[in-house]
């Protein structure tokens, strides 16, 4: 808990607990009662070099001990058993795009770096007093980045001499970045990815009219000297997206084929925009596209996955239930020559109501890009809705994807079935040479402001 600023005494805001079993699940978890996160944070979960599963959430209601809004980061570590949690910042705001990035820093201390869904102009971070101890942290600090603030990323570049890089939504409503030089422990304004702009929509057949100049970007990165990225021209309630690749190095900025787009926009502008990189995957009025992930092959080639609205063209730029239903997922690999698109799965109908793009969601495999973690209502294969014997409704359920052609074909295993509830936003974190960790929320989800969701893992080899 924190009041006025000063970080209180551990056992107020922090506390143990125990892992529930998920009987619906073999050897899957109930690790965290009253948390939610968004996409488009990251990393929000990692395994620490102790072997701690570290992840971040925010309640989206008022239960398990928690209070809507409340900004928690939790420590799971499947082979002790041992669970705990630490409040980052009580009542913060009740959205799950407000979720922690989070970074293992060299000496294996915590940076958590967040902010509100553009209700303010703050980045807001704290760090861990111990290694290997989310109990004690030293008291929040800001940034005032001068614009409304969405999202954080933050990645650490060897090869820069440590510098953290936090990839955020700030200057114009598009892509920005602060820099830390000293671990994060202080941070100043880096500079503009690119731009996206009202006078980029004005005549163009793609923008629908409503919402706009708002880009939606995944990112990873080396964790040496590049950080890559995958781009939407704007949010698909506005445009008909298309999908963009390209990557950060050594002060420029480049696309997929190695060759240079331009400088970073260090004014706080940029001359640079979407369509500047490489198209992954062409849009249009019936297959409007949305990133979800992005990792790096062991050659470092980049793989991603994003979702595609089929059935959104008559009602394009509106918010209407007779739309969004029918989703699919595509996965596609960069050869170091050229990206191999797919379509990968049946990905189901909308989340709910209001949001006709929102769908369950993919994971990644940071260390197995022939391997997928999908949610979806409708079976993966055939887009048969997935009706539970349970209560005879239509969920979302966890599927298992492996590919052994380079994302053409693809074989699913269950992971979830005839469930009472759903199963929603798995995330895979980083972890070379161990076990596969599965994390995702499950419960239900009416928007982002209002759920009720747990957070659950599974451990599997690879």
């Amino acid at each position: 808990m924190i009041i006025g600023g000063l970080c209180l005494t551990a056992s107020l805001s922090s506390h143990a607990d125990s892992a529930r079993p998920l009987t619906e699940v073999e050897g899957a978890h109930e690790i965290k009662v009253n948390g939610g996160w968004c996409w488009y944070q990251g990393p929000r979960a990692i395994v620490t070099q102790d072997g701690q599963i570290l992840f971040t959430t925010i309640a989206g209601d008022t239960f398990g001990g928690t209070d809507a809004g409340d900004l928690w980061i939790s420590s799971w570590n499947p082979e002790t058993g041992n669970l705990k949690h630490f409040e980052l910042h009580d009542k913060f705001h009740r959205d799950d795009h407000d979720v922690a990035g989070l970074l293992e820093r060299p000496d294996e201390r915590i940076l958590a770096v967040y902010g509100k869904h553009g209700q303010d102009t703050l980045q807001r971070w704290r760090i861990t007093s111990n290694p290997h101890d989310i109990t004690a942290w030293e008291k929040e600090e800001s940034l005032n980045h001068g614009a409304a603030y969405t999202y954080s990323n933050v990645y650490q570049l060897s090869a820069e001499n440590g510098r953290i890089y936090n990839f955020c939504r700030a200057r114009g409503y598009n892509p920005n970045c602060s820099i830390s030089d000293d671990n994060g422990k202080s941070w100043k304004y880096g500079w503009r990815l690119f731009s996206w702009k009202k006078d980029d929509l004005k005549d163009n057949p793609l923008y629908t009219g409503v919402d706009g100049c708002r880009p939606y970007l995944r990112y990873t990165s080396n964790n040496k000297d590049t950080i890559h990225f995958v781009t939407t021209e704007d949010h698909p309630r506005a445009y008909d997206n298309s999908i963009y690749h390209g990557y950060y190095k050594q002060g420029k900025l480049y696309n997929s084929a190695g060759e240079v787009v331009g400088s970073p926009g260090l004014s706080g502008d940029s001359e640079l925009k979407p369509t500047s990189f490489t198209r992954v995957f062409e849009g249009g009025p019936e297959k409007v596209a949305w990133t979800v992930d992005i990792e790096l092959d062991e050659n470092e080639h980049p793989y991603t996955v994003f979702s595609v609205q089929l059935d959104g063209a008559k009602g394009r730029g509106q918010r209407l239930d007779q739309y969004g239903n029918d989703h699919r997922y595509y996965y596609a690999r960069y050869d170091g020559k050229q990206w191999n698109v797919h379509q990968m799965a049946f990905a189901g109908t909308k989340l709910y109501t209001k949001e006709s793009d929102y769908t369950g969601l993919v994971a990644l495999d940071p260390q197995d890009p022939d391997t997928v973690i999908i949610s979806t209502n409708a079976h993966p294969a055939t887009g048969k809705a997935l009706i539970s014997s349970k209560d005879q409704k239509r969920h979302w359920e966890l599927f298992r994807g492996k590919t052994s052609d380079q994302g053409k074909s693809w074989k699913w295993e269950a992971i979830t079935r005839n469930s009472d509830t759903d199963n929603l936003r798995p995330l895979i974190p980083s972890n070379p040479g161990g076990k596969r960790h599965i994390l995702w929320a499950r419960g239900d989800m009416t928007t982002f402001t209002d759920y009720r969701l747990n957070i659950c893992h599974l451990s599997e080899p690879r």
